[in-house]
């Protein structure tokens, strides 16, 4: 008989601690006090107890778990948590691409057609670099009349996937109206459902995706669309209240397109697999204007957990950032991170608007026609009235690698190419995981913590960084820049550590001769005169004044303006260097005029220059523009270049300014994406050294 019922241990649920509490309450029972656990037949029997509560511990357990979105592991399950907040997880898209196509008719072809039509889905091949081939079809019609010859389409969008059609008879034994398509792939951008009337009566009605619940009645012609239990897409109707039923006998016909997802982006290279408009095949030339781009996958189950509660949050309604973060994710497929911020954060404060900076999948620019339809579509219906949306183009900043890596050769047996190779695969690797999104921060420890971990022969880092910003010059033109950092810059100090520029731009010298000229900044500029602060304009100076600069600091000068006996200005005509403080002595034939000097400290001078065929420096502007180290304000003053001098690296007209940030943690601010090019050889330029 059972002394206690105190041995009962239900804590523990792995196997061997199951097995365990089973045999110590065993032991507690007067029956089996002196029991052999250990033999055979027990044994297996406790072996088979452990066993069936253990599986059916697990089983509970993953019960319990599948019952939640956060925790559920089972795409199925995830799939209805997230239809009872009304979020539905996007499906793969297709990728696009621009082309531009020309029909030259040869002389066997039809002559006579003035006027042609390229269908929609007319079907086109994409050549991938890999060798495989993707169909793609065209998404809209498009008309050309024959000019010189030639049937030119211009601009025409084309979508990567295969145009399926299914039909299917609404029947008495289907009375939920739903229809599975028999694809994983579907693009459900692309559906199209119309109905037929009957196999006799040719009439037909399209029926649009639902978007709005609040807007239906009995006869909106509407479909739903959902992912079933299958991992397939189903469509399915209203039920004559929200949404018009379709009546027994009617035939749904559904096409869409059965796409491969992110395969088939950046692909240039495309031709016809048909005739163009039936009739030219001989002489038919296609060019893109951009690689293929915005093609997806299905969303996966972690976007799901991480999107559906912000959907739901949001209710299509666009109010906080997150909503406009939910929408904008959920409708632009190819929209790859977004960073929204208010009017009142804005750098100028501008109220009643919010602003929105766009990443796109492939790193394209949105043209401005882009830019409107998503502006449009956030202002019906979904922002408050009050607020104006605005998209801002990402500004991305270039994290340049720079220093020395210490490893032991006593601890590896590779030479150093490899291990070189290994530090910069570290480098890129810590830029695809921390780095390339809007809420991105940069922090050099931990860019250190993946070079170091690298490979174990690694003994140390010594790195500095340099943050790039890239500027789009306007050539022939006279105009002023200024390029905002947005974080604290380090003061040059080591010639080659400090402000540059690159490539050369070309002006004109003061003898009207051109000059390929780069920017750097001044060596201890920022410990020169500021400007000189006038105290007292004194009185009756109508002879020369002088104006003179004394402290520990060398070369200041300065002029001084007189109005009515009064000095009303003084202009620093030469800001020195080396001053930590400066005395301003005012003589003439008036009396008690004062002055004190400011000291720049925050502020650093820009000049340009030149190198002659024998090595000399030769200075064209010492006073070419600022930098504010505390801000990472960088102004270049008015310059008219007339060429920004070709270079292997950069596009053209593109001026690179570098620094050197003062902080070793760069934060994420508005629409600074912070990112190492890993196309670029300067992005990591580090040495390696070998312990002695």
């Amino acid at each position: 008989m059972a002394t206690s019922n105190t041995a009962l241990r239900v804590a523990d649920l792995d196997f061997f601690s199951i097995r365990n509490n089973l045999k110590d309450y065993l032991r507690s029972q007067s029956t089996f006090q002196d029991y052999d656990f250990e033999g055979s037949g027990m044994s297996v029997l406790l072996d088979l107890l452990a066993y069936n509560t253990h599986y059916n511990s697990f089983y509970l357990n993953m019960v319990a778990n599948e019952s939640f979105l956060d925790t559920a592991q089972l795409r199925q399950n995830i799939l209805s948590h997230a239809k009872q907040i009304n979020y539905i997880p996007a499906s793969a898209h297709g990728a696009l691409a621009k082309v531009n196509i020309v029909a030259t008719p040869s002389g066997e072809e039809d002559n006579t057609t003035t006027t042609i039509t390229l269908d929609k889905y007319t079907r086109l091949l994409g050549l991938d670099i890999d060798g495989v081939n993707y169909p793609f079809v065209t998404i809209n019609a498009n008309t050309s009349s024959k000019i010189g010859g030639s049937f030119s389409f211009s601009n025409v969008f084309i979508k990567q996937g295969e145009v399926i059609t299914l039909q299917y008879t609404t029947t008495a034994n289907n009375t939920q109206r739903r229809y599975e398509i028999p694809s994983q792939n579907v693009d459900t951008t692309t559906i199209s459902v119309t109905v037929q009337e009957s196999a006799a009566n040719t009439y037909t009605k399209e029926y649009m995706l639902q978007e709005d619940l609040t807007l239906l009645d009995a006869n909106s012609f509407v479909y739903f669309v959902e992912e079933n239990e299958n991992l397939n897409y189903s469509i399915y109707f209203g039920d004559g209240v929200l949404g018009k039923k379709p009546k027994d006998g009617n035939i749904v016909i559904i096409t869409y397109l059965d796409t491969v997802g992110s395969v088939a982006n950046n692909i240039a290279k495309f031709t016809f697999s048909e005739p163009v408009a039936g009739l030219f095949s001989d002489n038919v030339r296609v060019t893109s204007t951009s690689g293929s781009y915005g093609g997806t996958d299905k969303e996966s189950v972690d976007q799901i957990r991480f999107r559906a509660p912000y959907a739901y949050t949001a209710q299509n309604r666009a109010v906080t950032t997150n909503d406009y973060e939910s929408i904008l994710t959920r409708d632009y497929n190819n929209i790859e991170a977004v960073s929204i911020w208010g009017g009142e954060e804005n750098d100028p404060v501008v109220y009643g608007k919010v602003y929105m900076s766009l990443k796109t999948k492939g790193y394209y620019a949105l043209s401005n026609l882009e830019k409107e339809q998503i502006k449009d579509d956030l202002i019906s219906n979904r922002n408050v009235l009050t607020i104006t949306p605005e998209i801002i183009d990402p500004e991305y900043a270039f994290i340049q690698v720079r220093g020395k890596v210490t490893y032991n050769p006593r601890l590896t047996t590779k030479d150093s190419n490899q291990l070189l190779q290994i530090v910069k695969n570290a480098v890129l690797s810590y830029n695809t995981k921390e780095l390339n999104t809007f809420k991105s921060t940069f922090r050099k420890s931990k860019l250190q913590y993946y070079i170091e971990n690298s490979d174990p022969s690694i003994t140390g880092s010594d790195i500095y960084v340099y943050l790039q910003r890239q500027v789009l010059v306007t050539t022939n033109s006279t105009k002023l820049y200024e390029v905002k950092f947005n974080t604290p810059l380090k003061k040059g100090g080591h010639p080659n550590e400090k402000f540059y520029s690159y490539p050369q731009l070309t002006v004109l010298d003061s003898g009207a001769v051109s000059r390929n000229v780069f920017i750097e900044e001044i060596p201890e500029s920022y410990t020169g005169i500021d400007r000189i602060e006038i105290v007292n304009p004194g009185m009756n100076y109508y002879g020369g004044v002088t104006i003179t600069i004394t402290g520990d600091g060398t070369g200041a000068t300065a002029t001084a303006t007189v109005l009515n006996g009064k000095i009303i200005n003084i202009a620093v005509t030469n800001a020195g260097i080396n001053y930590t403080r400066a005395l301003v002595t005012i003589t003439g034939e008036g009396s008690e005029a004062t002055a004190q000097a400011i000291l720049k400290s925050k502020i650093g001078t820009l000049r340009t220059f030149y190198y002659k065929t024998n090595g000399e420096k030769v200075i064209v502007n010492d006073n070419a523009g600022s930098i504010n180290y505390e801000t990472g304000l960088v102004t270049i003053n008015a310059i008219r270049p007339t060429a920004v001098v070709s270079n292997d690296f950069y596009d053209a007209d593109i001026l690179t300014l570098n620094a050197i940030p003062d902080e070793e943690i760069i934060p994420p601010l508005r629409n600074r994406i912070l990112t190492i090019d890993p196309n670029l050889i300067q992005s990591i330029q580090v040495e390696l050294v070998a312990e002695s």
